[in-house]
C-alpha cells in the first residue's frame, strides 16, 4: 500500500512539471513573405528598419527544434540543421524572432561577403556566424544609445519564454 501511495506522489509531482513545460510560451523564426526595408536617416549612424511584416504561414525554426539559447552569445542551439537551409539566403530574405506567434524583434540575413553594414537591425550571417546546429543573430551597436535601445535580441519577454521553457543559458 506504502508503494501505490509513493508511486501516485510521484505521478502527481511529474504531471505537474509535465504540465507547466507545455503552458511555457512558444519561441519561433519565422521567415517573413513580405516586408518594406527602409533606413531611418534621422538617427546617427543610420539605420534600417523592417514594417509591414508578414510572417510566413510556419516557422522557419520552430520551437520544438530549438533545444537552448545562450544569452551571452545570442546563439540559438538546435536540434536540426539550420546551415543548408539558410545557405543561399541573402539580404532579400527577412526574418523575425516571436513569443507565441507575435513577433519580437525583426532581423536580416547577411553575408559576411557583403561590405555593407547593417546598423538598427538584428541579422543572421548564413556562412559564417552558422554551423550546422547553431544560428547566432547578430547585432551592430557602436555603443551608441540609440543602436542600443534598437537591440532587442535579449527582451525580456523572450528570455521569460526561454527560461519557462528550461532553456536558456
Amino acid at each position: 500500500m506504502r508503494y501505490i501511495y509513493c508511486f501516485l506522489i510521484l505521478f502527481l509531482i511529474s504531471s505537474c512539471a509535465k504540465d507547466k513545460a507545455t503552458n511555457a510560451k512558444r519561441v519561433d523564426i519565422y521567415l517573413l513573405k513580405s516586408f518594406s526595408a527602409a533606413i531611418n536617416q534621422t538617427t546617427k549612424p543610420v539605420t534600417h528598419t523592417i514594417a509591414n511584416a508578414i510572417l510566413a504561414d510556419t516557422p522557419f525554426v520552430s520551437n520544438h527544434e530549438i533545444r537552448y539559447y545562450n544569452k551571452a552569445t545570442y546563439t540559438f542551439r538546435l536540434d536540426a540543421n539550420v546551415k543548408e537551409r539558410i545557405k543561399d539566403y541573402g539580404p532579400d530574405k527577412a526574418f523575425a524572432v516571436a513569443v507565441d506567434g507575435q513577433p519580437v524583434y525583426y532581423g536580416v540575413f547577411h553575408p559576411a561577403y557583403m561590405s555593407s553594414l547593417v546598423y538598427g537591425l538584428a541579422y543572421i550571417d548564413p556562412i559564417v556566424l552558422t554551423t550546422n546546429n547553431s544560428l547566432t543573430v547578430a547585432y551592430i551597436g557602436d555603443g551608441s544609445s540609440t543602436l542600443q535601445n534598437l537591440d532587442h535580441r535579449n527582451s525580456n519577454e523572450l528570455l521569460d519564454a526561454l527560461k519557462a521553457s528550461k532553456r536558456l543559458r
